[in-house]
């Protein structure tokens, strides 16, 4: 979100009859009579639905400063987009319609009712609801879903999404399957066996590597969506993905413009998720922040889908007039903002601590919005997060969070550059992300620290610019600008991806090419740890993180966002990361 990672603001961890109750009783659509409403206010939408209307037609206007990183639901990582995939895109389970934190439930989609689970918690089925239907008015069928989740093996081709879920839990033989377009005869498997199998149209079965009381989280993600194997076009399936979900693909100009059309084969009769009201969305992609945010205020747009909030200039604007205020809400933080230090380019540690004990976090805030962007991070997980530590600061940097610049230079006489060293800055330039980048230049340069720009394109930068090991050396990125949010609401959904293995050479959420092995069997302990001992676990993982000093967070994020006035049925949905709701938005006058 200008697009960064997922953002989802955690609940508590739940187990496994928690997670099927809340699967059996969530499955209430976006203007459901037990959502709390409410007329428009300041921070109205965080709890509430704003504008509660039943009336139809008219298109929805959204502005972005960039194109999706994919709009291939197994390639897609971005927040943002995951939101976007709502409209068009269907799994076994979604997150509810819901504002607040009752948004984080997921309840059954595609699928009929919550899956049945094995005692050992390895054995997922679940079985379709009848009458489930393609954009061009084909059955949909298990096997499609199937199909979907074997392209994401296929990391040549379909990579930059959250593959290294499917990849552990559905494959653990020596010689991983390589996906369907290498592979036309196999599938992943499990201890010699297939690991998804569908019995039948209707039944799909996953068998998993290890226990997973998180699976029905995986089941809500995009890259769990089904794909027609008829119209699987690869790398260019993000071009024209099939629908399932009320609106389907109507033109698309690659990093211009996209928009969607109502499906005619989708039935509301099959989605207890959704409840559209417009006929049409269209996205126009403003690569100038402040120039979306004019467009914004003017009407041009009615909402943003970037996820960062606006800039600082419409920020005042809108924190000093009452009437603009009223539309506007202050998104929980569900992001730490962090620089990454990749050991590949820094490999002494003292060298990386000297980085972390200088930075002025103060001035880090103040770059990404102030009090209304966030607030001072001195540990990767978030204050919402089982095993969060409020007391914990590995690396502090004075009482007014400036830096420390004796303990600083301490740590570069121990890596042997007294006098400071050179480092290419990756980030996005554009927006909050460049001032984060002088900050943090200004910063380094009192102890001697030198940073080089080096800004990325933003639908790239985490697929393939940051994304990949090998970019990262060959372009000696020595220090990278990141953030993240759960993938799924737990500590798991929060870390895995990004301290644990796999290392992949394109599409890697390791920014670090972390393959430590104490954070490796932390993560492992989780799978199968009870609720109760999760915590601890997770406060040990974080800790073990930051001793090595190649993450250094710096905030936990917050945006304020600004909805026009015209918006009905809008709310933030925690689940898809407090980013509205796109899918439910209803326009007041039908245009």
């Amino acid at each position: 979100m200008s697009n960064y990672r997922r953002l989802a603001r955690p609940a508590a961890v739940v187990g496994v009859a928690a997670l099927a109750l809340a699967a059996c009783g969530g499955g209430s659509g976006g203007t459901s009579s037990a959502s709390p409403s409410t007329a428009s206010g300041y921070n109205a939408a965080m709890t509430s639905i704003v504008n509660v209307s039943s009336a139809n037609g008219g298109t929805l206007k959204i502005g972005s400063n960039s194109d999706c990183d994919s709009w291939d639901p197994a390639r897609t990582y971005y927040a943002n987009c995951w939101d976007m995939q709502r409209l068009f895109t269907r799994t076994l389970m979604g997150y509810v319609s819901q504002p607040g934190t009752a948004g984080t439930a997921v309840a059954p989609d595609l699928a009929a009712a919550a899956p049945t689970i094995s005692s050992d918690v390895r054995t997922w089925t679940y079985k379709l609801q009848p009458g489930l239907k393609w954009d061009d008015g084909s059955p949909l069928t298990t096997a499609d879903i199937k199909y979907g989740i074997e392209r994401v093996f296929a990391t040549d081709i379909i990579n930059g999404g959250p593959s290294s879920y499917y990849l552990t839990l559905l494959d653990n033989q020596k010689t991983t399957y390589a996906g369907p377009y290498k592979d036309k005869t196999g599938q992943p498997m499990v201890d010699g066996a297939p690991s998804i199998t569908t019995p039948d149209a209707t039944t799909i079965v996953f068998h998993l590597a290890s226990p997973y009381s998180d699976f029905n989280y995986i089941m809500a993600l995009p890259a769990a969506s089904p794909v027609p194997v008829a119209k699987d076009t690869g790398a260019n399936y993000t071009k024209n993905p099939s629908a399932t979900g009320p609106f389907m693909v109507d033109t698309y100009v690659v990093g211009k413009s996209i928009s969607f059309k109502r499906n005619p084969n989708w039935s509301q009769a099959t989605d207890k998720i959704r409840t559209p009201h417009v006929t049409a969305v269209t996205v126009q992609i403003i690569t100038d922040p402040d120039a979306e945010d004019q467009a914004l205020k003017t009407g041009q747009i009615d909402v943003e889908q970037d996820g960062t909030g606006v800039q600082s200039t419409f920020q005042t604007q809108i924190l000093t007039d009452p009437n603009l205020k009223k539309y506007a809400d202050k998104a929980g933080s569900g992001f730490t903002r962090y620089l990454v230090i990749p050991p590949s380019v820094v490999p002494n540690v003292h060298c990386r601590r000297a980085i972390a004990y200088a930075l002025n976090k103060a001035d880090l805030l103040k770059a990404r919005g102030g009090s209304y962007g966030g607030s001072i991070a001195n540990t990767m997980s978030l204050p919402s997060l089982p095993g969060y530590d409020p007391n914990a600061n590995p690396y502090p940097v004075g009482a007014d969070n400036t830096g420390n610049i004796t303990q600083s230079k301490a740590e570069l006489a121990l890596c042997g550059q007294p006098n400071g060293f050179s480092l290419n800055m990756a980030y996005v330039n554009k927006g909050k992300a460049a001032k984060v980048f002088v900050a943090a230049q200004q910063a380094l340069a009192r102890v001697g620290i030198t940073l080089v720009s080096a800004p990325g394109d933003n639908a790239s930068y985490y697929s393939t610019y940051i994304g990949s090991p090998s970019n990262i050396v060959n372009k000696k990125l020595g220090l990278l600008q990141a953030g993240w949010g759960p993938d799924f609401p737990t500590g798991y959904g929060f870390f895995s991806s990004i301290v644990g293995p796999p290392i992949l050479a394109s599409g890697n959420t390791n920014y670090a090419s972390l393959n430590d092995p104490v954070i490796n069997g932390l993560l492992t302990q989780s799978l199968t740890a009870t609720d109760a001992a999760k915590p601890a676990l997770f406060k040990q993982l974080d800790a073990q993180v930051m001793s090595l000093a190649v993450m250094i967070p710096y905030v936990y994020d917050y945006a304020l966002d600004y909805r026009a006035p015209r918006l009905t049925n809008i709310y933030l949905q925690a689940g898809v990361g407090y980013i509205y709701d796109f899918v439910n938005i209803g326009v007041s006058d039908g245009k």
